[in-house]
Formats: C-alpha cells, structure tokens, sequence
C-alpha cells in the first residue's frame, strides 16, 4: 500500500512543481520578451494605410489577377509553364489562393481595423475613414468582379465565424460598395480630424482626390450593372461621372519603385513565360497607335510582335515599361477610363456629348501611357469618327491593359472579338475566377458550387 500511495503521490507533486515555476516565473521574467516585436499587437493608421496600398497594387491590379485575365483577353500571351496553362483557360482553386487571401488579410481588414481606429473616441479622424472605406469599396468591387459573391458582413467580424463566414451575394456585396463609398464622401468632407492624414502613398492625403476616386469607383460599378438596370444603371454612372475624375493627374494608382519592384516586372525577372498577344500587338500596329511602344518592348529583330494564341512564341515582344517597368505603377482607375465610362452612358441613353467624352477619353489615355498629346494621330484615327458602343470598349480595352477592366467589359458587351485558344480546355474564355483551395478545405458549407464557365451575377 505505501508504494501504491507513493505512485499517486508523485504526480501530485509534479503538478504542483509545475504550478510552482509557473508562478515564480510569472513574478521574475519580464513578460514583454513573449512579444514579437514583428507583429505588434497596436499598428499605427500611418503605417496600415501604405501597407494595404501596396497590397491593393500588388495583387488587385498586378500579378496575381491581372497577369491572368489580361492573357485571357489576349493582350498577353500565356507561353510557357503556369502562364500557358491560364492560356488555355486552365485555372484552379490551386491558383488564386495568393489573389484572394491578402484580399482579406491585408486590405479589408486592415481597412476595417482604420476605420475602428479613426472612431476613436477623443480622437475621432474621419477622413482616415472615408480612405479607407474608399479602399475597401474597390478591393471589394474588383474582387467581386472577378469572383462573384464572397464573405463580407461576418468576415471582418472576428471570433468564431472568422474561420467560417457565410458568402453575401453579388448583389448585397454591391450595395455594400454604394454605401461605403456614399459614406466615404460623408468622412472625406470632415474638417474635424484628431489626426492629419499621413503614410498615403496614392494622394498625399487630399481628401478632395479621395472624394473623386470615390466617386469614379461609384461610376465603374453602375455602368458594370448595365445588363441587369439598363437605362437606370446608365443614369446612375454618369451623375457620379459629374463628381469624379478631372484630369489625368487624380488617376488612382499605386506607386512602385527599382527597390519596391512592379508586379508585372518581378514576374518577367522570375519566370518569363508572357509575352505580348498578337490580338493586342496587331489592333495596335493597324492603325500606328503610339501606345504600342510603351505597351511593347521590341523583339529580337527591333521589331514588335505579339505571340498567336497558342502558338507560344517565345521570340514575341515582351511587355514595355508601361506595365512592366521596375518602377512603373499599377492602376486602379483612371481618368481615361471614367470618360469612356461618360461616352458610353450618353450614348446607350441618346444624350449629346457621347462623342466629345469619347474624344478625350482616348486622348487622355494616349497622354498618360505616352507623355505627349500626339494630336496628328487623334486628329487622323480618333477626332470625328462617328462613336459607336463597339468603337468605345476597343478603345477602353487599349486603355485598359494592365488593369481588370478589360475583362469585366469583355464579358458585359462582348467587345472586341476575341477568337478562343486552338488548345482550350473548354468551350469558351472563362467568365469568372474559381474560389481558392483553402475555401474548398475549410469553409466547405458555405463556398459557392462554380466553375469558371460560370457567370457572375451581373454578368446573367
């Protein structure tokens, strides 16, 4: 009996040993050392605010979406590896997890924690809020575009449903982006501000270019409902036309440097396997548009030329320093666009005026890829061309090289004619991106059942 008293025993008092260095180290070991100071448990709005830019021009409109989508619409062609494979419309959960995650973890929750922190009471910075409602407003609207429905009203909640949130529609996820950015302008006109807006790498801080990007964003995603509102979606896109974009210089884009490399130009120093389409190289050589040798880099032979879907042509042009650049920035919208944006609403709606929108849509467009207003070549292809919906989405998908653009309009209108890849995996350009494994593995009841030959809702 005594030895089996002795076997209870020692546990007991290993237990109580344990507690023993527990406590005693709780009273002399200087608990800040369990901190990491990499992850700090309080970050400033100042030092969130660039973070989720760069985020938003790395992976909204740089190379893990727009590489992909811009293959599909043939201004690039996938050549080899990875790149050829999306070319033939092969894109999988597998793909798209570097897309979607820092679309949550880097851009609307730290959005969402700015805008927590700018209601601080005491210390209440309202137009902190109004940016970062703008951001999230347009992480929301390309994501959306590109992925149909997706969680939001429980995803920036915490707690238990952060591992397991319920996808909102489409069309709730929508008028989510008209809110935010309504209530975006109502933060932005604040004059009562604790805190003076620092760390934007996008505009300074101006509150009045913000209330424009807001504005022209609002404009982007009515025209995108023209197929479900008709008239009532053009009317919508061009009373916030009125409010948006005046020049090229309130163009909404994230900046990049020979340190901090542009996405696209990171891609071509690692793998290479794109090179320009010849759909896009050839619309652009037809009529000797300037454009092309900021597009283009020159091939081998001095010359520019675009690869044949399919054919993998890896002696074709290389993208130009426009898109690919080390230090070229990546768009989230521009000025060019929010014209043709106006250009199309006067015209499905019969207004004057669609003609002249047209005009410095594309002149605009020349003048910021360019650097020169090129007025002989608009005079001679441009000024006086009677305007048609056709003539308006070719010169949008011209402008729009380097974004998401292009493929939200190509699959709302049809323009430009594009022919399918030789080698397609299926019977048509792919309509929508899939969701990521990780959403498959552990958000199982909720995630959508889609392929990519599945519409987004406003797209039906």
């Amino acid at each position: 009996m005594k030895n089996l008293e002795n076997l209870f025993k020692k546990p007991i008092l290993v237990v109580l040993a344990l507690m023993l260095v527990a406590t005693s180290c709780d009273s002399w070991i200087d608990q800040d050392i369990n901190v990491d100071p990499d992850a700090p448990a309080n970050v400033p709005m100042n030092l969130l605010l660039p973070a989720i830019q760069q985020s938003m021009g790395y992976n909204l409109v740089g190379n893990n979406s727009v590489r992909t989508n811009n293959i599909w619409m043939q201004q690039f062609d996938g050549t080899d590896r990875q790149s050829f494979t999306e070319a033939r419309y092969q894109l999988t959960p597998a793909d798209v997890g570097n897309l979607w995650t820092p679309i949550y973890t880097e851009m609307l929750i730290n959005s969402s924690i700015i805008i927590d922190k700018a209601g601080t009471v005491g210390k209440e910075s309202p137009n902190y809020a109004g940016i970062a409602k703008v951001m999230m407003a347009t992480a929301l609207g390309i994501g959306s575009d590109l992925f149909g429905d997706m969680p939001y009203s429980e995803a920036l909640q915490g707690g238990s449903n952060v591992l397991s949130p319920a996808y909102d529609s489409q069309e709730s996820i929508y008028n989510s982006i008209f809110s935010l950015l309504d209530a975006a302008v109502v933060d932005l006109n604040s004059t009562n501000n604790a805190l003076s807006v620092s760390g934007d790498v996008i505009y300074s801080g101006s509150a009045a270019k913000w209330k424009k990007a807001a504005s022209s964003i609002k404009a982007r995603h009515y025209l995108q409902l023209s197929g479900r509102n008709g008239s009532a979606a053009y009317t919508a896109a061009l009373a916030a036309v009125s409010s948006g974009f005046s020049s090229n210089a309130d163009d909404y884009k994230v900046p990049f440097s020979t340190d901090d490399k542009n996405p696209i130009h990171q891609f071509m120093e690692q793998r290479t396997d794109i090179r320009m389409g010849a759909t896009f190289v050839d619309m652009l050589k037809a009529n000797d548009d300037p454009r092309l040798p900021f597009y283009a880099a020159k091939d081998g032979n001095g010359d520019y030329t675009g690869s044949v879907i399919g054919s993998q042509n890896g002696d074709a042009s290389r993208p130009g320093n426009y898109v690919a650049g080390a230090a070229s920035p990546t768009y989230l919208m521009t000025y060019a666009e929010l014209k043709f944006i106006e250009a199309e609403c006067r015209l499905m709606l019969n207004q004057s005026g669609a003609q002249a929108a047209y005009e410095a849509a594309v002149a605009a467009s020349v003048l910021r890829v360019t650097g020169a207003a090129n007025t002989a070549w608009l005079t001679a292809n441009i000024v006086g061309d009677p305007v048609t919906l056709e003539k308006i989405i070719t010169q949008k998908y011209i402008n729009s090289f380097g974004t998401n653009q292009a493929y939200a309009d190509y699959r709302r209108t049809g323009f430009p004619a594009l022919t399918l890849h030789p080698g397609a995996v299926i019977g048509q350009i792919p309509t929508r991106f899939p969701y990521p494994q990780a959403e498959l593995d552990y958000n199982t009841d909720n995630v959508p059942s889609v392929t990519i030959s599945d519409k987004v809702w406003w797209d039906n």
